[in-house]
């Protein structure tokens, strides 16, 4: 199994501490008159963000990141989850080591973590990368407050065993 890049789980797991960081969320709930559900947090983001493919500066601080105004799957996700917490859920940043990312949330009725990516607007469907963008998934990690977990194993289809005999 190879190893994960370093410098990634280093970079997401510094970026999951400060989106903790109590002062930030109440600076991010200020721009809201009242909470906000998941869809309508998606709707705010996608409306004060642009996707952008061409040069730019990265930002991992989600205040840097309204400022810009500009993004790709990385300032999506860190600001969305920076939302959610503001917003009073449990959300975590989920990081593809091949080239995605986007958010959990957890779902308090359901009693599990419910995927939601933020540039795509997609919520629930962790399947999306291997069954409609054709991925072949590696490993993938969620970050909450500096801890991380391997969820690898949330986004991969279930492949029936082949046995072989003789």
């Amino acid at each position: 199994m190879n190893l994960p890049d370093q410098a990634s789980i280093k970079k997401y797991t510094e970026v999951s501490v400060r989106l903790a960081d109590p002062s930030l969320l109440l600076e991010l709930k200020k721009s809201f008159e009242r909470t906000y559900d998941l869809a309508e947090l998606l709707v705010w983001l996608h409306g004060r963000m642009a996707w952008s493919d061409g040069d730019m500066v990265r930002h991992n601080d989600p205040l840097e990141i309204i400022a810009y105004g500009k993004g790709r799957c990385g300032e999506f996700s860190i600001l969305f989850t920076a939302l959610c917490l503001a917003h009073g859920y449990r959300a975590r940043l989920i990081l593809d080591m091949s080239d995605h990312v986007w958010t959990e949330v957890w779902d308090m009725k359901r009693n599990r973590w419910m995927h939601i990516d933020p540039s795509e607007k997609m919520i629930d469907d962790p399947l999306m990368y291997e069954r409609d963008w054709k991925k072949s998934l590696k490993e993938i990690y969620a970050f909450e407050n500096g801890l991380i977990e391997n969820v690898t194993e949330r986004y991969k289809i279930a492949r029936p065993c082949v046995s072989q005999k003789g």
